[in-house]
């Protein structure tokens, strides 16, 4: 399936900005059967614009402008190949002969089995845990694959109840959250279990035509978590949808939480005292089914 997606964040300030210093990631990656064939990327104001690499291996952009503006806005435009997923099984090793390996797998996936910013080990997180620790004799990937579930099952989709930089305490305390929020739980459970597991952060594509109408849940920005897994390598799970990646998920960047992986990030000097942001976001098929009909695409402002 191919998707076009076309992201646009606009800054207005109440007094001109200058010396705007940002970190983008906003181009899809190529790579697990998704590719992206066109990518660009522009700013309203005269900028510099270049690309690099991240510590994570996200494909990013370091976007500067100097002149004093009184609003930017930045449009990423991206075209996206991905091809069907295969459904992860069964990796025939249990947690038992898993955490054999705990040292030599801690030392090399250190950072996706650390807590971090938004991933606290915290009491309240630990006492969640082991209400459902894995098993000596359960399969590492069903593990997952329940967490997956168990985690959305617990808690309600509820927009508002938290923020972008909520941590995984503020939906334990709140008992709801949105996708951002279920993928930081997740990974808390998975990271104190042992197994190596990361953020992530992409788009959500529209669901098939005919299919019904889309809930809440199906945002066109959104957030999952790759697992590590014995025999099988990065495997994709999106805790919002109790499933394993189903080839709706368009991944941009990777890291230990959102900190590291945010779309956009920066800094700016200005005499005054505030900004407002804006995003508008548009995940649409690029190749139009032949049924057409509801679902064909889907916006966010």
């Amino acid at each position: 399936m191919k998707y076009r997606i076309i992201h646009s964040t606009r800054f207005v300030y109440d007094a001109p900005a200058y010396d705007s210093q940002n970190e983008v990631r906003l181009r899809p990656w190529d790579r697990d059967g998704q590719r992206c064939v066109e990518f660009s990327l522009s700013a309203s104001a005269p900028a510099s614009i270049q690309p690099f690499e991240d510590f994570f291996g996200n494909q990013a952009h370091s976007l500067s402008v100097s002149e004093p503006h009184r609003e930017l806005e930045i449009v990423a435009r991206s075209i996206v190949e991905i091809d069907p997923p295969i459904e992860p099984g069964p990796c025939g090793v249990t947690f038992g002969e898993f955490l054999k390996n705990d040292a030599i797998r801690g030392r090399a996936y250190f950072e996706f089995l650390a807590e971090s910013r938004y991933v606290p080990f915290s009491e309240r997180l630990r006492r969640f845990f082991w209400m459902a620790h894995p098993e000596d004799d359960e399969d590492v990937a069903d593990y997952v694959v329940r967490m997956a579930r168990y985690v959305r099952d617990q808690f309600e989709y509820e927009s508002g109840t938290t923020h972008v930089h909520s941590s995984l305490n503020d939906i334990l305390a709140s008992g709801g959250g949105v996708c951002q929020d279920f993928a930081h739980l997740t990974i808390g459970i998975l990271r104190l279990a042992g197994v190596p597991t990361r953020y992530v952060s992409g788009y959500l594509a529209p669901p098939p035509a005919g299919s019904g109408p889309t809930d809440i849940t199906a945002q066109a920005s959104h957030a999952w978590l790759e697992a590590w897994l014995p025999g099988q390598g990065w495997r994709g799970f999106d805790p919002t949808h109790r499933c394993a990646i189903d080839g709706r998920q368009i991944g941009v960047a990777v890291g230990r939480d959102y900190a590291d992986a945010p779309p956009i990030r920066g800094v700016f000097r200005s005499a005054g005292e505030s900004s407002k942001m804006t995003i508008q976001l548009s995940v649409e098929r690029a190749e139009p089914e032949s049924s057409g009909g509801p679902g064909a695409d889907q916006s966010q402002q």
